[in-house]
């Protein structure tokens, strides 16, 4: 029993890497995608098309690796490409909110430290008083 686990646990571990190499690869290309789409002054709704463009080796060899990964925890064909389809999706649906956040933060002006953040209190608006105490 304790021969089969071990046995199981190993081959786990070394499906799991085979799916490593290709993720990080994956995850680096998206990377340089955003950075290369923020030069080139991508829109964010052309991001996704161009990041499938130009990570598409990668892509192709993470989606591979998932599906090979799930056909050989049995599920089926069109199980595993569904989940390698949404796992795919969601690596560009991060990359995508990460590169709008870029996009947006570097179009907005940095406020001068010196400046308030907001409008200055008012000097005769008493502060409220509590619900707790008496008027």
């Amino acid at each position: 029993m304790i021969m089969f686990l071990a046995a199981s646990s190993i081959t786990l571990t070394a499906l799991q890497a085979s799916i490593n190499a290709p993720r990080d690869a994956f995850k680096t290309c998206l990377k340089q995608a955003q950075t290369k789409a923020a030069t080139e002054k991508v829109g964010a709704d052309a991001y996704g098309a161009y990041v499938r463009t130009n990570c598409s080796s990668q892509l192709g060899s993470f989606k591979g690796a998932v599906v090979k990964f799930d056909m050989g925890n049995k599920m089926s064909k069109k199980a595993s490409d569904e989940d390698a389809d949404a796992m795919v999706a969601d690596f560009v649906s991060g990359s995508l909110d990460h590169y709008k956040y870029l996009v947006t933060s570097d179009a907005v002006p940095k406020q001068n430290a010196s400046a308030p953040a907001g409008p200055a209190p008012s000097a005769v608006t008493p502060p409220p008083i509590p619900a707790s105490q008496p008027k």
